[in-house]
């Protein structure tokens, strides 16, 4: 009598979705079977590679080539106790300014087998706070961020880390955290000072229409009180435009538009490019710069020095900013153990140059002298 099999109601596994197949980690015991030395050997070429002899470590080097092994940050730090990762958050990547900091960081934490992680704020705190959160989540050697402004969240976090904070391209007093950069309400005083040696009285500071561009405001609050001290009016104001170019375009029709007798004898420039945009705008407006305005700007572009007239601006140390950070942090995170976050802040000022040029030099007006470098 035939014996009927019962059907199975186990069901069968999906197969793996099209293009993900498992493979094989490759191990650092992997590498160093290949080159022939020890694990320790391949862990030192990655952690201190100093310490490795030329020799090995062109053999651990071509064996590191062949299999395309990465080591895990994660199981380092936990080995060590230490990150070799070094997180910092930026306004904006798109901004030279910033561009070259970024550089500085990386020139000096590449040599000493760190990696720099980076966020973008775009200029916001919220969004700020939303990277420090995410990076202090993975337990970085040490942060660096933009400015001494936060969230209270954002100083929450960063008090709680246990790492390192640097904050940089301004340098406040009563501050927790070390800072490396310069006081940008000295730079804004020291732009108008310039304006005012030359005679003129009537003069404009134009903000970013960024809500949150702390350093820009601080800058117009020293403005102000140059301004104050002369016994002037201030005149600031906030273009609608977020686009430099056109905000600076604008504030130049604004400027043509006004009677003549009340209308500015000078304008700064929050920064450079919207400066860039009111020189390049004048000439279609009628107007002959300096003569019918003097200009100045911060930040010192590349495109400064190439405008008719060429710009005046400050030159704020941007890559020496980074450089200075990056060397403090690792100064602080010593691979012989250093003070890490216990150490009591620091403060690192660097030089600001003042770049006098033909756009605010107004013919008749000139007077020997500058107020030197803020």
């Amino acid at each position: 009598m035939a014996v009927k099999k019962k059907a199975s109601t186990r069901t069968a596994a999906p197969p793996a979705p099209a293009g993900r197949r498992k493979i094989a980690a490759i191990t650092i015991h992997d590498v160093a079977a290949l080159a022939g030395v020890s694990a320790i050997s391949v862990s030192r070429y990655f952690n201190q590679p100093d310490r490795v002899s030329e020799a090995l470590r062109a053999r651990i080097e071509d064996a590191v080539a062949r299999t395309g092994f990465v080591p895990s940050q994660v199981a380092m730090g936990l080995a060590s106790a230490r990150s070799k990762v070094v997180c910092a958050v930026i306004p904006s990547i798109a901004n030279s300014v910033f561009s070259e900091t970024v550089q500085g960081m990386t020139d000096v934490l590449r040599s000493s087998g760190h990696q720099l992680l980076l966020a973008t704020s775009n200029y916001s705190m919220a969004e700020e706070e939303t990277a420090v959160c995410a990076f202090a989540g993975w337990r970085p050697a040490a942060m660096i961020l933009t400015g001494p402004t936060h969230t209270e969240r954002t100083d929450a976090v960063l008090r709680a880390g246990g790492f390192p904070v640097v904050e940089t391209w301004d340098v406040r007093p009563n501050r927790p955290f070390h800072q490396v950069g310069f006081a940008h309400d000295r730079v804004g005083y020291e732009q108008a000072r310039h304006l005012l040696g030359q005679g003129l009285r009537r003069i404009r500071f134009l903000r970013t229409g960024m809500r949150e561009d702390f350093r820009g405001e601080q800058r117009s609050q020293g403005y102000a009180r140059a301004m104050a001290q002369a016994g002037l009016q201030a005149d600031i104001h906030v273009p609608e435009s977020l686009d430099p170019y056109e905000a600076g375009a604008q504030a130049m029709a604004r400027f043509a538009a006004e009677p003549v007798r009340r209308r500015p004898q000078g304008i700064i420039f929050a920064n450079d490019n919207m400066a860039a945009g009111a020189i390049l705008a004048a000439p279609a407006l009628g107007l002959a710069l300096p003569g019918d305005c003097a200009i100045v700007g911060f930040g010192d572009f590349p495109v400064a020095r190439r405008l008719t007239p060429a710009l005046t601006t400050v030159h704020p140390g941007r890559y020496e900013i980074g450089r200075t950070a990056a060397l403090l942090v690792l100064r602080l995170i010593g691979e012989d153990g250093g003070p890490g976050a216990a150490a009591p802040p620091e403060s690192h000022l660097i030089d600001t140059e003042f770049h006098i040029r033909a756009s605010s030099l107004v013919a008749g007006r000139r007077r020997p002298g500058n107020p030197g470098s803020p």
